[in-house]
C-alpha cells in the first residue's frame, strides 16, 4: 500500500474517535482528543528536533510526507482539530469530525486523480470533498439547508491555501457552521 493510501486510511479511521461519545461521553470526548492533541505536538516536536527519533517514527508508520519534514504533520493539525471541533455541542462536533475525517481524504483521492494538471489543490478534489461532506452531514440527520453550508465550508476550507493546514480548519469550521445554524 502507497503512503498516501495508508494516509487516507487513517484519516478514515480517525472518525473512530467518536466512540468515545457512543461508549461514554462527550466530556470523554473533549479530553481524550485534548489528551491526543498534547501527546501528538509532543511526539511532532521530538520528531522534528531528534533527527534519530523522526527517522524511527517514519519507519513504524511510513506515511510522513518530505514537505513535513521541517514542519507538523498532517495528523498533528488533525488531532488539534478534531479536538478544537469536540468543545461544539453536539451534534456539531460530531458533524465536524466526521466531516473533517471523510472529506479530507475524498479530496485527496479525487484531486490526484487529476494531479497531471500540475496543482496541489483541484476544483476536482473541493468539490469531492463538499459532496462528501454534504452526504456525511445529511447521512446524520443535519436539515439540508446547514449540511450544504458545512459542505461549502468543507470545500472553502479544504482548498484556503493561508498558513494552516487543512487539517485543523476543516472539522471545527464545519462544527461551528452546523452549531451556529443549528
Amino acid at each position: 500500500m502507497s503512503p498516501a493510501a495508508i494516509r487516507r486510511l487513517l484519516h478514515v479511521m480517525s472518525a473512530l474517535v467518536l466512540l468515545f461519545v457512543f461508549f461514554g461521553s462527550v466530556m470523554l470526548l473533549r479530553y481524550a482528543l485534548a489528551a491526543g492533541a498534547v501527546l501528538a505536538v509532543t511526539l511532532d516536536y521530538i520528531r522534528l528536533t531528534k533527527p534519530a527519533f523522526g527517522k524511527f517514527l517514519g519507519s513504524l508508520v511510513p506515511v510522513f510526507r518530505t514537505s513535513e519534514s521541517d514542519k507538523p504533520s498532517g495528523a498533528t493539525w488533525l488531532c488539534i482539530g478534531y479536538a478544537a471541533a469536540a468543545w461544539c455541542p453536539l451534534p456539531a462536533a460530531m458533524a465536524g469530525i466526521l466531516a473533517g475525517a471523510l472529506a479530507d481524504p475524498a479530496a485527496s483521492l479525487a484531486g490526484s486523480m487529476v494531479e497531471g494538471w500540475g496543482r496541489k489543490k483541484t476544483w476536482v478534489g473541493s468539490g469531492a470533498a463538499a459532496l462528501v461532506a454534504a452526504l456525511v452531514l445529511l447521512a446524520m440527520g443535519i436539515p439540508t439547508a446547514t449540511a450544504v453550508a458545512g459542505a461549502v465550508a468543507a470545500m472553502a476550507l479544504e482548498r484556503w491555501p493561508g498558513p494552516l493546514n487543512d487539517n485543523v480548519t476543516v472539522a471545527p469550521g464545519v462544527a461551528l457552521v452546523v452549531w451556529l445554524l443549528l
